[in-house]
């Protein structure tokens, strides 16, 4: 094809990527087709570009054909992103080779032509998540006259294991409670589908660490809460087999299983490039299934290249296990038998200097947690160019009311006015944590504190403000631990800043739809509870039923009020048929504008009907959300349900089944938290609102201002919150990791549970700063700052987010300029 001199030059001056001047990208992309890399990618180091170009590259340069390549990432999101840009570049570069075409012989001319506008389909790359590979490779080479099983989503996998408790009330065996409750002993656990919640936990660590069924089943005794788990978890897969469904991790042992026993030879044939994003979230189960597929690429003379980042490895307790990336290349010689060559790309384009330094800071105060990184790991480096060095920024307060209100004059004058002009003042110099920690005596402590007074007076001016051609609410994210607006029956400072948001002069909106449990949305109490009302009357059939649990029955009977009075309220439209002429027909089973009632009649028609009278799920982009999040749940569970979704009223006993079955499948799990809103979901954000999101679904994003929250839950050095700031205390129960990884051939964990809490703590916050492009704001409460400014024990609130290593010793940061 072309040399990769002229790719390179095409790369540069078509695209507009100079990887020229980036050795690390440049090594990266350049390798042969044959070497095998372990590229350890820090954040917004052009990670994507790297991947998107190696790509092509294989392609224009060596000669290699798109099918013949597999690409896999983390999320459909960043794969629809990666297949996008491959589609986009992979056909400028065809056009440019088709353009400047210089042949003296015309027959070789349109042989080269045809060459490139038909060999070189890049639709046929193989590109997808792990699970989406597996379910169109299966799909393709399933078995002449077999059925290809369906995948149900989690929240499906949640009900079908709620109903397994229930039936014969196994949920109130004392003996499975205890065994259950000692993986979360702060749990309660009346309700089945939290019970049925730690199961499907147990189930899938079992399949992600590879752990034979067949060969512990035996290990414990009959009656014992072990057993009568390992029961549950065998009568769900019986169910779903029974019903030709699969969940996700059966999805990944089913494609795992057709790989080695040759099921699937027409693909690993053709295989040569493997190629993985995101590593670092891999489990044992998936790490087998790319080993397997290599040995055949390396067989074709093809690679193995892994890309990801340690320190942003957020997913442990979704079965990841980060020693599999850490520990990648005498992984891949023990069991491919090859050498991996490492290569860091450590330039951060995202970032202005100051955060990337910030972070750095971050990610090597602790000293124990380097032990849990990749070996002799560089520093994130900015480029050099001249972004705005504005300083890190800090704004706390006594109360999340206090901090919202403020926050939220920030962003009123942000937004609404263009700009916001602040005073700051800096935190504390490293000279004064030097004598926290005992390295100065208290006649310079007392010195110290004399200077910092002296020095807060003299307080800076900095002016913040938006794009001006571009800027939006949208350019802001407000990233925490957990993005609820309600613990309990106690607001959390997000509810505070979104009620106070709405209350300016110019509203401004936000975008959290996980903000609120779903149960207790009003537009989805209103919804839910108009096709109750609809499909059962006054609650007849509910109430008839004495296994619903407390909980359920409360919040279904609940919905039905919020739509009684919605139904009073006559919301438009009111012609031709108004909202309570609606529901009397269905009440009364008497047609409008029919000869007879139907024999049977769909849930997802109903639902979609009833939304004309609720604005918000039409028009309101968290609505949507939540209309789809319900959707959704009656169309999975009608895959595996007798009646399919339906109420069929052919005979009493058959409505009566119908309606229960309903009730059990969808709104029971609604009622009970079983349905969240799933990732997928929030795949696109709003341009117009301001982002409210956890840290984890930040992953992946970047915005130029990010305001993170590491400490407005935190008033008091207590231990009920250690776990989301400090974990000091090793944990009295074994975890549901520990319980499973002992039987798997990974083996006990070097690392304790303690010192893997730590571990998480620092790369969730480690991904929360790096996602910042101009302005990092860190905020909380100011007992969260005690420790900077007092040497009393008894006051300061260790937390790693504000510079504590595991020692309880406040390393700090120097760099961060209090509002």
């Amino acid at each position: 094809m072309i040399s990769y001199e002229e790719f390179e030059d095409i790369v540069v001056n078509t695209l507009k990527r100079n990887i020229s001047s980036n050795e690390d990208q440049k090594k990266a992309i350049s390798s042969h087709a044959n070497e095998s890399l372990f590229i350890v990618a820090g954040p917004g180091s052009g990670k994507t570009t790297v991947i998107v170009l190696k790509i092509l590259k294989y392609i224009f340069v060596d000669d290699i054909a798109p099918d013949e390549i597999l690409a896999t990432t983390f999320t459909r999101k960043a794969a629809n992103e990666l297949h996008s840009r491959i589609l986009s570049w992979g056909d400028q570069i065809k056009n440019y080779l088709l353009d400047n075409i210089v042949e003296d012989d015309p027959v070789k001319e349109m042989e080269l032509m045809d060459f490139i506008e038909k060999k070189i389909d890049l639709n046929k790359i193989n590109i997808g998540t792990t699970d989406s590979v597996a379910e169109d490779l299966l799909r393709i080479h399933r078995e002449p006259g077999t059925n290809q099983p369906l995948v149900i989503e989690d929240f499906v996998t949640k009900s079908a294991m709620t109903n397994i408790l229930l039936k014969d009330n196994i949920y109130l065996n004392e003996n499975l409670k205890e065994y259950l409750k000692s993986f979360t002993p702060k749990e309660k656990l009346e309700e089945p589908s939290k019970m049925a919640e730690i199961i499907l936990n147990m189930k899938n660590r079992m399949y992600y660490d590879q752990v034979n069924f067949d060969e512990i089943y035996d290990k414990f005794e009959e009656g014992s809460g072990a057993k009568l788990t390992l029961n549950c978890i065998k009568d769900y897969e019986d169910e779903l087999k029974k019903r030709n469904i699969i969940d996700f991790p059966m999805l990944e042992f089913k494609f795992l299983n057709k790989l080695k026993n040759h099921k699937l030879d027409i693909f690993l044939d053709n295989i040569k490039i493997i190629l993985i994003d995101e590593y670092q979230d891999t489990n044992l189960i998936q790490e087998d299934i790319y080993f397997t597929i290599a040995e055949y690429g390396l067989k074709n003379n093809g690679s193995i290249t892994v890309v990801g980042d340690d320190d942003q490895s957020l997913y442990r307790f979704r079965g990841a296990t980060v020693d599999l990336f850490t520990n990648f290349k005498k992984r891949a010689h023990d069991r491919l038998g090859i050498n991996v060559e490492e290569i860091n790309l450590k330039t951060n384009y995202r970032s202005s200097e100051n955060i990337i330094n910030h972070c750095n800071h971050f990610v090597e105060l602790d000293k124990e947690y380097q032990k849990a990184r990749v070996d002799e790991k560089p520093k994130i480096i900015a480029p050099d160019f001249d972004k705005d060095k504005m300083p890190v920024l800090g704004m706390f307060r006594n109360n999340p009311q206090m901090l919202a209100r403020d926050l939220t004059l920030l962003i009123n004058n942000l937004i609404n006015n263009g700009e916001a002009s602040l005073k700051i003042r800096r935190i504390l110099n490293k000279d004064y944590y030097d004598t926290l920690n005992g390295n100065s005596n208290l006649q310079s402590i007392n010195k110290q504190k004399q200077n910092n007074a002296k020095k807060s007076k003299n307080l800076e001016k900095i002016t913040l403000k938006l794009d001006e051609e571009y800027g939006s609410a949208s350019d802001i994210a407000i990233l925490s631990y957990s993005p609820k607006e309600m613990k309990g029956s106690n607001p959390t400072f997000n509810f505070y800043l979104r009620k106070n948001l709405k209350k300016l002069k110019k509203p401004i909106e936000v975008f959290n739809p996980k903000g609120r449990d779903l149960q207790d949305v009003k537009q989805v109490e209103i919804f839910c509870g108009l096709i109750l009302e609809c499909i059962d009357p006054q609650g007849i059939i509910q109430k008839s039923d004495k296994q619903i649990q407390n909980l359920a029955d409360r919040n279904m009977n609940r919905w039905r009020y919020r739509a009684i009075d919605h139904i009073k309220s006559k919301p438009e439209p009111n012609e031709p048929v108004s909202l309570s002429e609606f529901v009397i027909s269905w009440q009364n089973r008497h047609p409008k504008n029919r000869d007879k009632w139907p024999e049977s009649a769909s849930l997802m028609e109903l639902a979609y009907k009833l939304i004309t009278w609720i604005e918000e799920l039409q028009d309101d982009v968290e609505g949507i959300v939540y209309l789809e999040a319900i959707t959704r749940s009656i169309k999975q569970t009608g895959f595996f349900n007798k009646y399919s979704g339906n109420i069929v009223f052919t005979n009493s006993k058959t409505e009566r089944e119908s309606v229960l079955e309903a009730i059990w499948n969808i709104f029971i799990p609604i009622a009970t938290g079983g349905v969240g809103i799933d990732e997928d979901l929030l795949e696109t954000l709003p341009d117009d609102r301001i982002n409210i999101m956890s840290i984890h679904q930040s992953k992946g994003l970047e915005f130029p201002l990010v305001i993170v929250d590491v400490g407005s839950r935190f008033k008091k050095n207590t231990v009920n919150t250690q776990n989301l700031r400090f974990p000091k205390l090793e944990p009295k129960n074994r975890s549901i990791e520990d319980s499973v990884r002992c039987f798997s051939s990974l083996g006990e964990s070097e690392r304790s549970e303690k010192d893997r809490s730590f571990d998480d703590l620092t790369r969730l916050y480690f991904v929360a700063f790096s996602r910042a492009e101009n302005v990092l704001l860190l905020i909380g409460l100011l007992p969260s700052l005690d420790g900077y400014a007092v040497n009393n024990n008894l006051k300061q609130i260790p937390n790693v987010a504000l510079g504590w290593n595991r020692d309880e010793q406040l390393v700090g940061f120097d760099e961060i300029y209090l509002i």
